[in-house]
């Protein structure tokens, strides 16, 4: 009966690639959709432990100056202060980066973001970490690392570099002539001397140059003052003290402060991240869901067809229940086939998106490929049930006397 059955889904080969075609389709559109979620996850996670200790520290009348260069500057000498923060005797800030941070608009050089990219200004000649961007072992062969207190240096980062598609800006030796904020110069021309690789998304996906670059760019920024101060606590604990101590240290100076903490800026964006999620398995299943009622349709234009065929079965002995289990297993076999193939085509379809974005953004993960199995043959057995009910509902009698 079962040989009977997987026979029968292609009797008609050309129905039956149509109905296998159609669900593929929407099984395809559903993979990759859900992988993009699933990667979406996976990056704010790894997102939230790499920045898990972290706290911005930005001039309070900028409320966007965490997100966005401020055009306000603070002092640098609050780097000093904060690094001298401690808990209960010990020490508990890690580390201290001050930085003045400008904003190169897709308009001038497209680095894959639909608005821009951050390129940071730090202070070269301080301590230098192995896990900082511009350390001399992350700059990739051919580069170099910057030359500390210039100002027409830069290093961009491997997934900022893939992001502009061989664009000759992002290529060692490249130039790029940015627009000067603020100032009587239009504009400065900085040359790329090196690609560096850290391992941090968020940092991999920027630029990096001395704090004189990034002066000369935005010379509304005094030499003396920065716009953004990037904090790390000594221990996760004291992430919220942390914070909360800075804004409480500078609130009565010329120049009052905000600081966000790292997680709470992930958090929000998680959020914003949950609606697209919800946005993508909506669309996703009403995909799969037009698949299954290509199947249905096949199905039950395959029993009208075969109405003669089943009335002659039941005469000859077969049960209702044959029947309907008959029906539904040529249904599930083609369904079966149709997950296969859409499986596949997602998963060419999310290494594509990958490749194209310069990021691993479809996650293709067992889970993923058993739900969506598992989510086809439910498919299949739906969308032959009522085909099956109709075919073992045919009166071999009738069937009889139309012959």
């Amino acid at each position: 009966m079962f040989r009977f059955a997987v026979s029968n889904a292609f009797r008609r080969k050309g129905i039956a690639i149509f109905a296998i075609l159609g669900a593929a389709l929407g099984i395809a559109l559903m993979t990759v959709l859900l992988s993009i979620s699933q990667g979406m996850d996976k990056q704010m996670n790894s997102m939230m432990e790499e920045m898990a200790a972290g706290v911005a520290v930005y001039p309070a009348a900028d409320p966007l100056g965490f997100m966005m260069p401020s055009s306000i500057g603070m002092p640098i000498e609050y780097a000093d202060e904060i690094s001298q923060i401690k808990i209960e005797g010990e020490e508990a800030v890690s580390r201290v980066r001050p930085q003045v941070t400008y904003f190169v608009a897709t308009e001038d050089y497209s680095f894959g973001d639909p608005m821009g990219v951050l390129m940071r200004g730090v202070d070269l000649e301080g301590d230098v970490q192995p896990d900082d961007p511009f350390y001399a072992d992350n700059i990739l062969e051919g580069g170099r690392p910057l030359t500390p207190g210039s100002t027409d240096e830069v290093i961009i980062g491997i997934l900022a570099q893939k992001a502009a598609r061989g664009g000759d800006y992002a290529q060692v030796g490249g130039t790029m002539e940015l627009p000067v904020r603020g100032g009587n110069v239009p504009s400065n021309t900085v040359t790329v001397v090196g690609i560096f690789e850290s391992g941090n998304t968020l940092y991999d996906f920027g630029l990096y140059t001395d704090l004189s670059t990034t002066h000369t760019l935005m010379p509304i920024i005094a030499t003396d003052e920065v716009n953004f101060i990037g904090v790390e606590a000594a221990d996760l604990s004291y992430v919220t003290y942390v914070s909360d101590t800075i804004v409480e240290m500078f609130q009565d100076r010329a120049v009052p402060v905000s600081a966000t903490i790292a997680t709470e800026m992930v958090e929000s964006f998680q959020e914003m991240m949950g609606t697209i999620d919800s946005f993508l398995w909506i669309v996703s299943l009403v995909a799969a869901i037009a698949g299954g009622i290509s199947i249905f349709i096949v199905m039950l234009l395959s029993v009208i067809e075969r109405t003669k065929e089943f009335g002659i079965v039941k005469a000859s002995g077969w049960s209702n229940r044959n029947i309907i289990t008959s029906v539904v297993v040529q249904s599930i076999t083609i369904s079966i086939l149709a997950a296969a193939i859409g499986l596949a085509i997602g998963y060419l379809g999310g290494q594509g998106i990958d490749a194209y974005i310069a990021m691993d953004v479809a996650a293709i993960t067992w889970k993923l490929i058993l739900f969506i199995s598992v989510f086809g043959i439910i498919a299949g057995v739906v969308g032959g049930l009522y085909p099956a009910l109709r075919a073992a509902r045919v009166s071999p009698i009738e069937s009889m006397r139309a012959l």
